[in-house]
């Protein structure tokens, strides 16, 4: 019995089950049959079994060089490193949803196991609607894009993965991308199902308050992942470029933000419940709506897969979540207003509600140049913005957005008066004192003028906030011991002030080697110098290596008592395809960035050089992101805070 019978097999079993789960979930909730909810979960876990059957014997044709299926032969060969071999599992369509598939079992799995605190109907309707997208994936795995396809006759040896996926990068930055996706459909499962079940209490997020962390913690480690892989791959000194699948990444990544700040209004004051519902929803949908554009190819991008029959099945998907999420939130509005009188302006609630304004707002910013060549190829004329439009049109938000992170951890939950002031000074002196020193030292430039003072000013207040904690720690008493306690008490402010820390010293990163980057192109002979920003290399020479499965022209520059090696590497095997190895020599102050270009006859060669101020705080800052939603993510989850657990009315016998 051959793998790819067994691996179909496994895939259509999954699907059955899921189905089975899906419409069995729905039927017992609304008939608060306990027994019947307990069998739709559990084959919601027989599901993920089957699917997790499906990967193993996937990665097992994989790593058997197994080229009578068609997967293998078309992203892994016989020279690839076994290790990138392994990564191939994601590398195409097919494998990447089974990985997708996978990892929403097993979080799905997760997220009903203990989900029967929160009552039957809504733990019901959450199983069912995560066994309806559930469906949704193995469907398209059984019947239109199958991992264990069969060619009709075994080549001996396969095509081999992308040049550029061939690198250390591959190993982590998908599957991390893959699995924050997947983990947007818990919160959005369990959104929806109290909903459902009538209730807009804050029990629903308590239960996922961890799946939504790690949805979010998963995407900012996928982000800086995606950004520190094409600094070192692409060989064209940046990280970021706007470019359409790094667009439909970013905006589940700041939906989730927005919701992450505002769920802690409705657990302490009761207040925008409508919100929470609704930022999680656009999360889930921003998710679907950017796994079409990147599976249909219908957008031009370098990551984007070719145009396939998956497109259309995700834009019908995309289609149904759609209505069905505006549908469910309309039959539901009116049981999700606030009580009671408006928050002040000038409070905490305050400042998030204005933060949703302006992360929805960026948000569509976004979206609007990223779908504008679908839209406007309908008109006829298909255009494109550049960098520039992204540039323009988000920064002032940003700038905002930064303001409001050095100034909320300070603003009280009620109205704020002339204590929020004195508490100001801080970030109000850190970024001052950054801006004088920037003016000093006679930097012009006026977005570099706002986007470093204001990351010094979350730095202070960041900071700030802990010294305050330092404080009653000694006056607590208790030395480490009762230190360590206090923090594990509140976690999530501490684990949040973190993040705030991590993501100033990223702002502060990608501002400098923005506004700061300085290059030059150069052809130089063997002895030649060339000076950047201060930085002496000398060319010394090229060499060509042949290695298992390229290779490479590769060329020496000194830089002081190191050598730097950019480098050429040729594919043969994969029809002379070619690929830029990058060399980069880091420090805490700047990167010094170096690109081959080419080689000359008379033994010379061309270099683009690069002097990249402070990009290693970006890495750094990604870094300190994830510890804080580590520590946000430790421990016991706490009890709901909000006082009155809320209903949504709804008609006789609706709920």
């Amino acid at each position: 019995m051959s793998l790819a019978f067994v691996g179909a097999g496994a895939l259509l079993a999954g699907l059955v089950l899921a189905v089975f789960s899906a419409l069995l979930s729905f039927w017992a909730g609304s008939s608060d049959n306990a027994v019947m909810i307990q069998v739709g979960r559990r084959a919601f876990y027989a599901a993920a079994a089957m699917i997790l059957v499906a990967s193993a014997l996937l990665e097992t044709a994989l790593l058997t060089h197994d080229f009578s299926l068609a997967y293998v032969t078309e992203h892994s060969d016989l020279s690839t490193p076994i290790v990138l071999v392994a990564a191939a599992f994601y590398a195409g369509q097919e494998g990447s949803l089974l990985y997708w598939a996978l990892i929403l079992g097993i979080l799905g799995s997760a997220s009903l196991l203990a989900s029967s605190a929160l009552g039957l109907r809504l733990s019901a309707y959450a199983a069912g609607i995560l066994a309806t997208i559930l469906s949704f994936f193995l469907f398209v795995l059984v019947l239109v894009a199958s991992p264990f396809d069969l060619l009709q006759i075994t080549p001996p040896d396969g095509l081999g993965l992308n040049p550029v996926l061939r690198d250390g990068g591959m190993l982590i930055h998908p599957p991390v991308v893959l699995a924050g996706f997947a983990a947007f459909a818990i919160p959005f499962a369990f959104a929806s199902a109290a909903l459902l079940a009538g209730r807009s209490d804050s029990a629903w997020i308590a239960h996922t308050r961890r799946f939504a962390l790690v949805a979010w913690g998963l995407q900012s480690t996928g982000l800086v992942l995606g950004m520190w892989w094409a600094y070192h791959v692409l060989g064209w000194g940046g990280y970021w470029g706007w470019d359409p699948v790094e667009n439909v990444a970013l905006m589940p990544w700041l939906a989730t933000t927005a919701y992450l700040h505002s769920s802690q209004v409705q657990e302490r004051r009761g207040r925008l419940r409508a919100w929470n519902f609704g930022l999680v929803i656009l999360a889930f949908l921003l998710v679907v709506f950017g796994t079409f554009i990147v599976r249909s190819g219908i957008v031009p991008s370098v990551h984007t897969f070719a145009v396939s029959a998956i497109g259309p099945w995700f834009l019908g998907f995309l289609g149904a979540s759609l209505i069905f999420s505006i549908g469910l939130l309309a039959f539901r509005a009116s049981g999700l207003r606030s009580h009671g009188e408006p928050a002040p302006a000038v409070s905490r609630e305050g400042a998030f509600a204005l933060q949703n304004l302006l992360l929805i707002g960026v948000i569509a910013v976004v979206l609007w140049g990223t779908i504008l060549p679908l839209v406007s190829g309908l008109a006829g004329q298909q255009r494109v913005v550049g960098a520039s439009y992204y540039d323009r049109a988000t920064g002032p938000l940003f700038a905002v957005i930064l303001a409001l992170m050095a100034a909320g951890p300070l603003v009280p939950w009620r109205h704020a008066g002339a204590p929020l002031w004195r508490a100001l000074r801080w970030p109000a002196a850190g970024s001052l004192v950054v801006l004088v020193a920037l003016l000093g030292a006679g930097v012009r430039s006026l977005p570099a003028l706002l986007a470093v003072p204001l990351g010094v000013a979350v730095a202070s207040t960041v900071v700030h906030e802990y010294v305050r904690a330092a404080g009653r720690w000694r006056s607590a008493g208790g030395g480490a011991a009762r230190a360590m306690a206090l923090v594990a008490g509140r976690r999530r402010r501490y684990g949040a002030y973190l993040a705030h820390l991590g993501l100033a010293v990223v702002v502060v990163g990608m501002a400098a080697s923005h506004f700061w980057q300085q290059e030059k192109d150069v052809t130089l002979q063997p002895g030649q110098q060339v000076a950047v920003a201060g930085y002496t290399l000398t060319y010394v020479g090229t060499a060509h290596t042949e290695l298992a499965d390229h290779s490479e022209l590769v060329a020496a520059m000194r830089l002081g008592g190191q050598t730097l090696e950019p480098a050429r590497a040729t594919y043969a095997g994969l029809g002379g395809q070619s690929l830029t190895h990058v060399a980069i020599s880091s420090s805490p102050i700047a990167d010094v960035y170096v690109v081959l270009a080419g080689t000359n006859a008379d033994g010379s060669a061309s270099f683009r050089v690069f002097v990249n101020p402070l990009v290693s705080w970006i890495w750094a800052g990604g870094t300190i992101i994830i510890l804080g939603v580590l520590l946000g993510n430790a421990g016991v989850r706490r009890a709901v805070i909000e006082p009155v657990a809320a209903r949504v009315p709804s008609p006789v016998g609706a709920s």
